[in-house]
């Protein structure tokens, strides 16, 4: 791990030395057996330790407390396969408590297990309560980094957005936003070349999360002067550009990142809103179909062609691609309002009225395409 990665797992490890479960919901052994455990910890001694909490945990292997202990001092020794296992039977016995999933994930991501850290991390976070911050935060962040290992940086960055609102000098932050602004799978090190591009373009994410536009658009220009065909510099200042309305710059951008970055479809994508905002129909389809051979399973693709026949009011041909995206995205609230729209015209009043609700549920639940 990088200097911030030991800095982080110092602490948390200095945090989980006094921290308790919160929650026994099984049976402990003896408190003889207990006791000469929780003393040899207190002690100093981890290896006696563990070796005690190992035979209580034989003899009682439903003891949710012990496996809390046990969990703790085989992370704090880095002996991290051995903890998640720990952790694993935790989760087991308490489902309901973050703090295993959350300690089960943070051992899956020194492993290298960047799938199941991911699905733990974040379900430790769904969870919302019963983790203090220096918790909570970490698992955000290693969340974060899981995803950008996955090739997922969208989802990093808006994980990490989340972290910088609730925590916005957490260490680490500023270079891992830039990595996902950046879609890399991982933060650079210190003698990568590409760390000055990671630095800048998290400086630009940062200004962005604060409203300075004006400074996050300095940040831009600086990457583009310095790294002209970095793919996602483009398209991070077109979208800056697009959010403030200029979008005849932000087109340049768009088609200028379809240039250095030849196989997203991201570009294209966000090329077809904005025929759609300026109700250029024809072009709105044109874009929406480059996207689609470049990634046939986004959802985006299909609503911006439906909503692109809804321009011309062919509400019949606009049912297709709309249904379609309904099919990849059912949680997208636009998806529903198109459809419901569509539906109205065909006077289709029983399908209009079942999407309607739809789009309410999922307007109320924050989901955008």
């Amino acid at each position: 791990m990088v200097g911030r990665g030991k800095w982080i797992l110092r602490t948390v490890t200095y945090l989980l030395a006094s921290l308790p479960l919160c929650a026994q919901t099984r049976p402990s052994p003896a408190a003889s057996q207990r006791q000469a455990a929780t003393q040899a910890a207190a002690e100093g001694h981890t290896d006696r330790a563990l070796r005690l909490y190992a035979e209580c945990l034989a003899k009682t292997p439903d003891w949710t407390e012990g496996w809390w202990e046990y969990g703790k001092l085989l992370y704090g020794s880095h002996q991290f396969p051995e903890a998640a296992r720990a952790f694993g039977r935790l989760t087991r016995l308490a489902p309901g408590n973050p703090l295993g999933f959350a300690l089960l994930g943070l051992c899956e991501y020194e492993e290298g297990d960047w799938n199941n850290a991911s699905l733990h991390l974040n379900k430790s976070l769904a969870m919302h309560v019963g983790m203090p911050a220096a918790i909570s935060g970490a698992a955000a962040y290693h969340l974060g980094l899981a995803l950008l290992h996955q090739h997922d940086g969208e989802d990093a960055l808006m994980v990490l957005k989340t972290l910088y609102r609730q925590s916005p000098d957490y260490p680490g932050l500023a270079p891992a936003l830039g990595a996902a602004q950046l879609n890399l799978d991982q933060v650079p090190p210190s003698d990568s070349p590409l760390l000055a591009a990671v630095q800048t373009a998290g400086v630009a994410a940062i200004a962005v999360l604060q409203d300075r536009k004006k400074d996050a658009e300095d940040a831009y220009r600086t990457l583009l002067a310095q790294f002209p065909a970095q793919p996602y510099v483009h398209l991070g200042y077109g979208i800056l550009l697009e959010s403030e309305h200029r979008d005849e710059e932000a087109t340049g951008e768009f088609l200028a990142e379809s240039k250095v970055n030849p196989g997203s479809a991201v570009p294209w994508l966000w090329l077809g809103r904005i025929a759609l905002d300026q109700q250029d129909a024809a072009r709105s389809r044109e874009y929406a179909l480059k996207a689609r051979k470049l990634n046939p399973d986004d959802a985006l693709s299909f609503l911006i062609e439906g909503r692109g026949l809804m321009l011309e009011r062919e509400w019949q041909s606009a049912l297709a691609p709309l249904r379609e995206a309904e099919r990849r995205e059912p949680q997208s609230s636009e998806v529903h309002y198109s459809l419901a729209s569509v539906y109205k015209e065909l006077h289709r009043s029983k399908d209009a009225a079942q999407e309607r609700q739809l789009f309410l549920q999922t307007t109320n639940s924050g989901n955008e395409p």
